[in-house]
Order: C-alpha cells, then sequence, then structure tokens
C-alpha cells in the first residue's frame, strides 16, 4: 500500500514537472514569436520610410504650397505629411472646415491629397465620417485651438533642417507638442516644438 502511494505520488510529480516545462516551453515560443512580429513590423516601417525619403526629391509641391492651396476662408490645417501610395509619393493636407474658434464637436473635417511628383497639384478630397478620422482630427483641431502658432509657422522655423515631410500635433511627456519630420542626406530627424511658444524643446 505504502509503495502504491509513493509510486502515485512520484507520478504527480512528474506530470507536473512536465506540465511547468511545456508552459516554460509555450511562454518561450509565444514571446519569439512576438519578438519576431514586432520586429518584421519595425523593418516593414524602416523600409517604408526608406522609400519615402529616396522619393522626397521628386516632389514639385511642398507641404506650404498644399496648405496654401486648400487652407482658405475659415478652412485651417491640422496635418501635413507627404506618403507613399502604391509607389507613388502623395502630399496629404488634413484641415478643419470652420476653424478654431469653433469647437471640434460642431466642425468639419478633410482630407486633401494628391501626387507630389505630378507638374500640378490635384488633389481628392475626403470628408471624413468615420469615428476613427473624426477622433483623430478632433483632437488635433483641440490642440491647435489652444495656440496662436501655426502648422505653416513651424514648416518655416523647422526648414532649414531639411524638408519637412510631416507635421501634426501630440502629447509628449504631459505637453502639447509639434512633431515634425525633416530629411536631409537620405536621413530623417524627429524634433519637437512647443505648442504655444513654437520653440524647440526636449522635454
Amino acid at each position: 500500500m505504502i509503495r502504491k502511494l509513493s509510486l502515485h505520488a512520484e507520478m504527480a510529480r512528474s506530470m507536473s514537472m512536465e506540465v511547468n516545462m511545456s508552459r516554460r516551453a509555450s511562454s518561450f515560443v509565444t514571446a519569439l514569436v512576438l519578438a519576431m512580429a514586432g520586429g518584421s513590423f519595425a523593418f516593414a516601417a524602416d523600409e517604408g520610410q526608406a522609400e519615402l525619403l529616396k522619393a522626397l526629391g521628386g516632389a514639385k509641391h511642398t507641404l506650404a504650397q498644399g496648405i496654401a492651396q486648400v487652407a482658405k476662408g475659415t478652412e485651417v490645417p491640422t496635418e501635413a505629411k507627404y506618403e507613399m501610395d502604391k509607389g507613388k509619393l502623395m502630399l496629404t493636407v488634413y484641415t478643419s472646415d470652420k476653424g478654431f474658434d469653433t469647437a471640434a464637436e460642431d466642425n468639419g473635417f478633410n482630407e486633401y491629397g494628391g501626387e507630389a511628383t505630378a507638374a500640378s497639384w490635384v488633389p481628392s478630397k475626403e470628408v471624413f465620417a468615420d469615428l476613427k478620422h473624426i477622433a483623430r482630427s478632433a483632437q488635433y483641431h483641440t490642440l491647435l485651438s489652444m495656440t496662436k502658432m501655426t502648422i505653416p509657422a513651424i514648416i518655416q522655423k523647422a526648414s532649414p533642417q531639411g524638408t519637412v515631410f510631416s507635421v501634426k500635433e501630440k502629447i509628449r511627456n504631459g505637453k502639447p507638442v509639434f512633431e515634425v519630420m525633416t530629411a536631409q542626406g537620405g536621413t530623417a530627424k524627429t524634433t519637437y516644438y512647443d505648442l504655444v511658444t513654437g520653440e524647440p524643446t526636449g522635454g
């Protein structure tokens, strides 16, 4: 009887060890897959940016020119960028319809996008109706309503660092800032500017 109990105890310990080893192996495999996936995403992002930086030299229209073309009357820019779409360099400008004196919930939000390498920039217009784009645009609108600084002014300030290829607003370390990306010599650089003063900030 004692031998049987001892045998059962040994079998239980062995099964417990196998289960623990299986769990550790499963956790390792899961961690490895996630790490590989993360690495793939990062590699894809790096490849995408490299393609964009290479294409910037062919742009015939600057972000500032695109903004000046579409932001007229009460319409104001909230974001501007170059991006790749099916191998083509696109210039995209996002706007708020009624200006910053009108609250985000009473505003309309638009996207203008067109080929940056064409002789004339002829953007198509999309009026956002989906929650994701409206929420993001409303955030940018709300941040810009807190300041007298404008996207064109920030582009001008950042231009000595290279070709400005992306400007948007965000909260960084608890502070509202402009996030500006510039390209020079095939290298990208991100600089943050205080949303209120327009001065570069490391915080």
